[in-house]
């Protein structure tokens, strides 16, 4: 037992003081006659007085709207027969809407049509969605649409999607944007043509001759259903080596970033060395050069092609010139490199030492060009052939192969035109493929107008 204090004053004191202070509307009352919130009020010592009761109700809210909020917050004139809350001064008390719904009848209506549980994300059939419809539009006339759908336990959304007709307009799936049977021929001839292609390049090339506008996904699928499909292979994971030093910036627009690099091939059994320079923003091959060594002078040589390719001698003072990024071999390095290159209004940045990762945009196209040509070649005969192959190869991935940095644009494309400006043509064309694809379904599914002669 917890003794009282001696200056705690008594129970009944602290009672009496609490019942005659007054209760004001922010502390969360009704008012000076009302009474606090979930605190219990005395009816009148008559029974079964049913306008006493009323009365009460009348004045005192409920304890969850006791609060000037919600329901309390709107004016009479905006309040919905779906509200809780009830009318004060005296007028009759606003039933809850889920009262007046007859939630044994939405049970039967489910059952009548063969559906139980919830019907959240569920495929319905076209007679179902007709029945639910009608039911919720008779059932609304005294009830709100939320409230019928849970307890059919269905989203409102989908009573106002039947109603607008919009899953005449649904696309995939079988639907109305399903790929059309000349679209289908168009994929299938053209990987017999090419049966070295994959699905992701036969997508861009027909994206790009405007014949078909179909993702690299439905080229697989088709490939697969006509036996046309590459063998899977799952390459090894390759390890993530965080790169110390690199360019945080990613250009934005041609000529702000250029990378330098070289690589070697057999040529008679002699070694010769390709040294490239790309752009960075649209990756493509700006000048190249097959030299049999590598000295300051053919790399100051590379940089003065690429700024006379681009007329960057001709732009006004003050432009903005690029970034030539290279690695810290001793031709990159030298200091008479360096200077050349200032001159020209350019700046030379050198990547760190046995971090290839500095310069990974460039590694990547060398890597491109000698998967795809380089190391298909045992050796080359002569000098000659091998400048012509790379020439070829070199051109064929500037104008013609899809790149997946581009978004699967050519470099020149984007080099010329700008990655925005090609995405959003890309973006029109695709919806211009969409609309067709929808005409001609609808007219597959519509039934031929017969007149009888």
């Amino acid at each position: 037992m917890i003794k009282r204090g001696h200056n705690e004053p008594r129970k009944s004191k602290v009672r009496k003081a609490q019942a005659n202070t007054p209760v004001r509307r922010e502390n969360g009352g009704v008012g000076v006659g009302g009474r606090a919130n979930r605190r219990k009020c005395r009816l009148s010592s008559r029974k079964y007085c049913a306008s006493a009761t009323v009365a009460l109700e009348a004045k005192v809210p409920s304890g969850r709207n006791c609060f000037f909020k919600g329901n309390q917050a709107r004016p009479a004139s905006e309040r919905r027969s779906g509200d809780c809350g009830v009318e004060v001064g005296g007028r009759a008390v606003v039933a809850s809407s889920s009262r007046n719904f007859d939630r044994a009848a939405g049970d039967e209506k489910k059952e009548s049509l063969g559906l139980d549980g919830p019907l959240y994300g569920r495929h319905l059939t076209k007679r179902q969605r007709e029945a639910l419809l009608e039911f919720i539009e008779q059932a609304r006339v005294s009830n709100s649409i939320a409230t019928i759908c849970g307890h059919l336990q269905m989203h409102p959304r989908s009573y106002h999607r039947w109603k607008c007709g919009m899953q005449s307009r649904h696309g995939g799936g079988g639907g109305l944007n399903k790929i059309r049977p000349l679209e289908e021929k168009r994929v299938v001839a053209l990987v017999k043509k090419h049966p070295d292609w994959h699905c992701r390049r036969i997508a861009y090339h027909l994206e790009k001759t405007a014949k078909v506008f179909i993702g690299k996904t439905k080229v697989a699928e088709i490939m697969k259903a006509h036996g046309l499909n590459h063998p899977f292979e799952r390459k090894p994971y390759r390890p993530v080596i965080e790169p110390a030093d690199m360019l945080l910036h990613e250009p934005w627009k041609k000529n702000l970033l250029w990378g330098m690099d070289w690589t070697w091939i057999n040529v008679d059994g002699r070694f010769m060395f390709l040294l490239v320079l790309i752009d960075w923003y649209s990756r493509k091959i700006l000048s190249w050069g097959l030299h049999w060594q590598i000295t300051k002078l053919q790399v100051v040589a590379l940089v003065t092609d690429a700024v006379m390719l681009e007329q960057l001698d001709h732009l006004p003072d003050g432009t903005m010139k690029p970034i030539v990024v290279a690695d810290h071999g001793s031709a990159n390095a030298a200091k008479y490199t360096k200077h050349n290159i200032e001159i020209q209004g350019l700046r030379l940045w050198l990547s760190g030492i046995g971090r290839p990762t500095g310069n990974a945009r460039t590694e990547r196209v060398i890597g491109t060009l000698k998967r795809e040509e380089i190391n298909l070649q045992e050796q080359y005969a002569k000098e000659e052939e091998a400048k012509t192959s790379i020439k070829n190869a070199i051109w064929d991935y500037n104008f013609n192969r899809p790149n997946q940095g581009n978004g699967g644009f050519a470099p020149n494309s984007v080099h010329h035109i700008g990655r925005h400006e090609l995405t959003m043509q890309r973006e029109r064309a695709r919806q211009r493929a969409e609309e067709l694809r929808r005409k001609h379904w609808e007219q597959e599914s519509s039934p031929s107008d017969t007149t009888l002669t």
